[in-house]
């Protein structure tokens, strides 16, 4: 049977099999949650529901020639994108070469042809808008599978095209740590802004060198921080720092507060945007402390 793991909610399964019993599967389908072995494996499941020569129910036989070539790897019309060796994100250059110029191209052996992104959470914005009208309007014989431990890696325009199916809780210990780790780093950059300390400030952002996916994730956490910090004592904070909204409440005002967000806002885009990592964290400590300049300034005026 299709999904046929324990892990999987019910309802993701009963959903999964419905439409593969009657031939319905989505052409472009996201696979969110659980852990990334699964994932993986619900990617080959699907895969197999399409290139199978003997189906059950929707479901792959697994003893086919065809289930035998996927398990190895090796079926033709099942085509993995990756990072390239020595890549940690799928460069534009092969996407086109392994998707855009052989869209059209008919499949080998089986009657579809799947391309399965194993990593689409880390796409860039640049290659997620370009396959936008692809995902959206695939040829008849092409099937998508989106790979992403949360949806909001993804851009919103995209998600709108796919068809989503959860597997799970995506809070696995190692994501826990990841976002600890996040939230210890964007709390060390906030105190060193409200100390308005530039070596602090240096001494917090050090380990976001040469880690762009590090630094994305603890600017949007502080640009959290900053909007909880302007509206201190009218909503609840939305950062999960009461400690971080108290010092920056404190120590700027409101225009301040935004000033600094929208900056927060720029360098997490150029983290996205895969500009260069050591120019990249030069950036990030060089235009916060610009920030904290402006407030020294400010308050000197006000005296």
């Amino acid at each position: 049977m299709l999904f046929d793991f324990p892990e999987i909610p019910q309802t993701t399964k009963a959903r999964v099999r419905g439409l593969a019993e009657r031939g319905r599967l989505p052409q472009s389908i996201l696979l969110t949650g659980g852990s990334e072995k699964l994932r993986e494996k619900c990617a080959l499941d699907l895969a197999g529901a399409v290139v199978c020569d003997n189906k059950n129910n929707g479901a792959p036989c697994g003893r086919c020639p065809a289930c035998k070539k996927l398990k190895a790897g090796s079926h033709p019309d099942v085509i993995p994108v990756r990072p390239e060796k020595d890549r940690k994100n799928v460069s534009v250059a092969a996407v086109r070469e392994l998707v855009l110029d052989r869209l059209y191209v008919a499949p080998n052996e089986a009657p579809d042809k799947v391309y399965i992104f194993y990593t689409a959470g880390e796409l860039s914005p640049l290659i997620q808008n370009t396959l936008l009208k692809t995902i959206e309007e695939p040829p008849p014989y092409v099937m998508f599978l989106l790979l992403s431990e949360q949806r909001d890696t993804l851009l919103t325009t995209v998600i709108s095209r796919v068809t989503e199916f959860t597997l799970g809780d995506v809070l696995s210990a190692e994501r826990k740590n990841k976002a600890e780790e996040i939230a210890g780093i964007a709390l060390g950059v906030a105190k060193a802004l409200a100390r308005g300390s530039e070596y602090d400030l240096m001494v917090s952002t050090a380990p976001l060198t040469k880690n762009r996916a590090l630094m994305k994730k603890t600017a949007e956490k502080l640009i959290l921080y900053l909007r909880d910090a302007a509206a201190y004592g009218q909503s609840e904070p939305l950062g999960g720092s009461d400690e971080a909204a108290v010092m920056l409440h404190a120590a700027f005002t409101l225009p301040q507060l935004y000033s600094l967000k929208d900056t927060l806002e720029q360098l997490a885009s150029f983290a996205a945007a895969n500009a260069n990592e050591n120019l990249l964290q030069t950036l990030f400590s060089s235009r916060l402390f610009e920030a904290k300049q402006i407030k020294d300034r400010s308050e000197t005026a006000g005296r």
